[in-house]
C-alpha cells in the first residue's frame, strides 16, 4: 500500500479512536458474546464500530455524543430517517393491539393493495421477513412456473444471503475470467458448489453477451435477476435499451424476468420498473417498505403468483412473522407518506447532491465521477465511465474507505463504499453541510489522491 495512504489512513483511525472511548468499552464487550464483536458484517469495520445510542430524524447520535448526518439510513431502508412520527405511532398503537397473530388481518391487505396500485408489474404480493427470503421465493416459483432451474444474474449484483446467489457479488476481476465467459465464484465459504452449478453470470448493461449466454442455455433456464440499477456493486445506472433487450428477450425465450427492487422500490411511485417504463414479471421488495421493521415481499404477474394460492395446494409458503403485525403497521404508514411529493423531495436533494459533487470535483480539479439516480448516489473513484461492476472493481476502492473514516470524524455518516442515501427528513441545508464535509475531506485526502491515482488530478 501507498505509504500516503498508510499514514493518512492510521492517522484518522487514531483521531477517530481517541474521541469514542465508550465505544470501544462496548465493542469489547460485544467480542465476549459476538464473534468480532459484531451479528452484521456489513456494518463493521476496524479499528471498531462507533456505538448508537439514538436516532432523530436525518441524525445519529453515539454513545460519545457525536452527532452524525445519516447517509446510510441502514442501507436505504429509512425513507423518512429516524423517528418518524406517523410511523412511530402506528407502531405504538398496533403493539399494543398485538405483534403477530397466526391469522389474516386487515393491514395486510391494505399494505398489499398500496403495493399492488403503484407497482406496474404486481398483480398479486406475497409478504416475508427480508429481501433475501423475498429473492428465494421468488426464484422457487420461477422455476416452479417454467419447470427450468438454471438463474442469470449479472455479475456484482447483490440479491441476498441465498447460496444460489452469493455468486460473483463482489469477485476478484483477476480471477472471474474474461466478460465472454465469466467465473461464478462463490461469495462465502459455505456457499454449496451444487447450488451454484445452475447459476450463469453475465454483464451489466451488455447486450450481446447477455443475449449470447440466453441463447446457449434457454431451454435450461428458469429466471433472469437483476437489479435495475446496481446497489451495492456502486450505484451503476442501466440505459434504458438495455432494460428494454431485457424484458424481450426473456418473454422471446419464455424466461421468468425478476427485478430486485429491493432497493429501488424508491426511485419514483413505482420504483424502478415505473421509471424506466419497463414491467418484469416478478418483482421484489424490502427496505422501505417496511417503515423500519424487518420485511421483504414478492409479487408479479397473477398467473405466476397462483401457485401460491393455498387454495390450488400447489406450492407451499409460511413463516412466523410473514406480514406481522407490526410490520404491516410500520410498512403501511411509511408508505402511505411516500407519496409523490415525498418522492420527489428526495429525488431533488440527490439531484443537488450529485450535481454539487459534480462541482466540487471541479473547484479540486479531479476527474472522477459520481454514479446514482434517483436519491441515492456513490462516489467513484475513477476517471472511468462506469457501465458494469468491473468498472467499479478497477477504481481505487482504498481511497472510498479513507473518505468515509474522514467523513466520520466531521460528523457524516456514508457508506464505505462510497453510497450517499438521502432521506425525507433531511433539507436541502443538511445535504449541503454533508457536502461541505465531502469537500473538506477530499482536500484533505489530494496528496493521497495524487499518489495512487495520479490520472484523476487534471
Amino acid at each position: 500500500m501507498n505509504q500516503r495512504f498508510t499514514e493518512a489512513m492510521e492517522k484518522v483511525k487514531e483521531q477517530y479512536a481517541a474521541g469514542r472511548p465508550l465505544s470501544l468499552e462496548l465493542y469489547r464487550e460485544a467480542c465476549r458474546f459476538l464473534p468480532g464483536g459484531d451479528t452484521r458484517t456489513a456494518t463493521f469495520f476496524l479499528p471498531y464500530p462507533n456505538f448508537i445510542e439514538k436516532g432523530n430524524g436525518p441524525y445519529l447520535y453515539d454513545v460519545d455524543g457525536h452527532k452524525l448526518l445519516d447517509f446510510q439510513n441502514n442501507y436505504t431502508s429509512l425513507i423518512h430517517g429516524h423517528g418518524h412520527r406517523p410511523t412511530v405511532e402506528a407502531v405504538q398503537k398496533q403493539i399494543s393491539l398485538g405483534s403477530a397473530f397466526t391469522a389474516p388481518f386487515e393491514a395486510q391487505l391494505r399494505l398489499a393493495r398500496l403495493l399492488t396500485e403503484r407497482f406496474p408489474g404486481l398483480e398479486l404480493v406475497r409478504f416475508a421477513n427480508s429481501g433475501t427470503e423475498a429473492n428465494m421465493h421468488a426464484l422457487r416459483i420461477a422455476r416452479a412456473f417454467t419447470g427450468k432451474s438454471k438463474i442469470i444474474k449479472t455479475e456484482g449484483g447483490y440479491h441476498g444471503t441465498t447460496d444460489v446467489f452469493e455468486a460473483s457479488v463482489d469477485p476478484n476481476i483477476k480471477k472471474a475470467g474474461s466478460l465472454d465467459q465469466i467465473k461464478v465464484i462463490p461469495e462465502s465459504r459455505g456457499v454449496s458448489a451444487n447450488a451454484l452449478k445452475d447459476v450463469l453470470v453475465v454483464p451489466f448493461n451488455d447486450i450481446e453477451r447477455t443475449r449470447t449466454v440466453i441463447e446457449e442455455n434457454y431451454k435450461e433456464t428458469a429466471c433472469l435477476i437483476i437489479e435495475p440499477i446496481m446497489g451495492s456493486a456502486g450505484q451503476i445506472t442501466p440505459t434504458k435499451e438495455y432494460l428494454t433487450f431485457l424484458r424481450d428477450v426473456t418473454r422471446q425465450y419464455n424466461i421468468v424476468l425478476i427485478f430486485d427492487e429491493v432497493v429501488t422500490g424508491r426511485l419514483s411511485l413505482g420504483g424502478a420498473q415505473k421509471f424506466y417504463g419497463v414491467t418484469p414479471d416478478l418483482t421484489t421488495l424490502g427496505k422501505i417498505i417496511g417503515g423500519g421493521t424487518p420485511v421483504g415481499a414478492f409479487g408479479g404477474k397473477r398467473e405466476i403468483m397462483e401457485l401460491y394460492d393455498p387454495r390450488r395446494k400447489k406450492m407451499y409458503h409460511s413463516g412466523t412473522f410473514n406480514g406481522n403485525a407490526v410490520t404491516m403497521a410500520a410498512g403501511l404508514a411509511a408508505m402511505e407518506c411516500y407519496d409523490q411529493d415525498a418522492v420527489d423531495h428526495v429525488n431533488g436533494l440527490g439531484r443537488l447532491f450529485a450535481e454539487e459533487v459534480r462541482n466540487i470535483y471541479h473547484r479540486l480539479g479531479l476527474n472522477m465521477k459520481v454514479s446514482g439516480e434517483g436519491s441515492i448516489y456513490n462516489i467513484l473513484f475513477t476517471d472511468k465511465e462506469v457501465r458494469n461492476y468491473r468498472d467499479v472493481a478497477a477504481s481505487h476502492e482504498e481511497l472510498n474507505k479513507l473518505l468515509y473514516m474522514l467523513l466520520l470524524t466531521k460528523g457524516v455518516f456514508n457508506a464505505e463504499r462510497g453510497m450517499f442515501c438521502m432521506s425525507t427528513a433531511m433539507e436541502e441545508a443538511d445535504v449541503r453541510f454533508g457536502l461541505q464535509q465531502v469537500e473538506t475531506a477530499l482536500t484533505q485526502m489530494l496528496p493521497v489522491i495524487e499518489e495512487i491515482g495520479p490520472e484523476l488530478i487534471l
